[in-house]
Parts: C-alpha cells; structure tokens; sequence
C-alpha cells in the first residue's frame, strides 16, 4: 500500500502520494564503476578493528557494536535525551492526518531544509489548492518513520507542483552590512592565536 501525506484544512483532508526528490531526477547522475583484473564489479567492504569481520554495504544499517563489542540489533536502542534519560518514540505521521497551520515565508527561512517530496495529490480540497495558488504556505508534522524527534513541513506550490520541504528548526545570527560580528570565545581558542604568524 503507498504512503501518503494526509493534511486537514478547515476540518477538511486532502490527500497526496510522495515521491523523494532526488538530485539525480533533477540533475541526472554518473556512476563510477571500479572493475577488478578479470572485468569483474568491485564491492566496497570495510574490515572490523580486530580483523573477524568482513563488512560489506548494508550490513552496518541493521545494528551497531556496543563499547564491549558486542553486536547490538537496532529494535534494542533507546533514545536519550541531553540528561540521559530515554525518550518516547514517536509514531510515523504518514497516513495520518496532520493539522496545517499557516505560517509566513520567514518561517521558513528560520529552518534548514533536510529533504524534499513532490507530492501528488489523490483527493485535494479547493480551498487548499486556492490557498496554495495563492503562495500561502502551511506547516504540519512529518515522520516518514516511527522516531524520537518530530520533523517539521512545509507545504506550498510553485508553477512546477506541490511540495513538502522536510526541516529542521535552527537559530541564525543576522548581521548588517559594515557592523562587526563579535565571535565568542570557544575554549579559549581565541587566546591561542598567534597573530604573528599572520
């Protein structure tokens, strides 16, 4: 069955399929084939620091090893927080209907964008598509899969389609120009230079 983003606008869903957009769709893409002495394809594998175990793509998505060694399954990790204490996980919103809730470009701006869906729409509301029509943008909660954080969305529309930009929230520091931007020290970093040297 597809995934789909489902949003609610005045009591009223739409419903879009998504698909990734991918730098290949936008670009196209070229691959590098490395070719071993009988013309044969050369798998990329990587050795563990003890030299037991032979790891070769994908097979280090499916766990991690503890400090001891000792392989770890991914259903057996826990979230922590800053404080060290486990976080609820938090469910897929994909297929659930999800608040929109009307925000300004600048919103936007104050976010990194981390991914991008086209979405294709099954069961559009004219309101909505009016709306978007008209450049207002809205935001909803996103997880593509069950995890520890909320994602956050964007939807709005250009003349090429509807689309989801997939954020994360961040906190820039604007300055103006001809004013000096004063850096914090880190560390004491700034007391090591030699200025010397310069």
């Amino acid at each position: 069955m597809a995934r789909t983003v489902v949003c609610v606008k005045d009591e009223i869903e739409s419903t879009f399929n998504l698909v990734k957009l991918e730098r290949e769709r936008l670009y196209g893409s070229r691959k590098r084939i490395v070719l071993d002495h009988a013309s044969q394809q050369c798998i990329k594998a990587s050795l563990t620091v003890d030299g037991l175990y032979l790891l070769q793509p994908g097979m280090t998505s499916q766990g991690y090893f503890d400090e001891g060694g000792r392989w770890l399954q991914k259903a057996e990790l826990v979230g922590l927080d800053g404080d060290g204490n486990p976080m609820e996980l938090r469910p897929a919103t994909l297929g659930t209907a999800q608040k929109l809730r009307l925000v300004s470009a600048s919103e936007v701006l104050l976010h990194a964008v981390a991914s991008v869906y086209i979405l294709e729409p099954t069961s559009l509301d004219p309101s909505l598509d009016k709306c978007l029509d008209a450049g207002e943008i809205f935001q909803f909660d996103f997880n593509y899969s069950a995890d520890y954080r909320t994602e956050i969305a964007f939807l709005l529309k250009n003349p090429e389609g509807i689309f989801a930009l997939i954020c994360e929230a961040t906190n820039p520091k604007w300055c103006e120009p001809g004013k000096v931007t004063l850096v914090d020290d880190v560390e004491g970093v700034a007391d090591e230079l030699d200025f010397d040297m310069f």
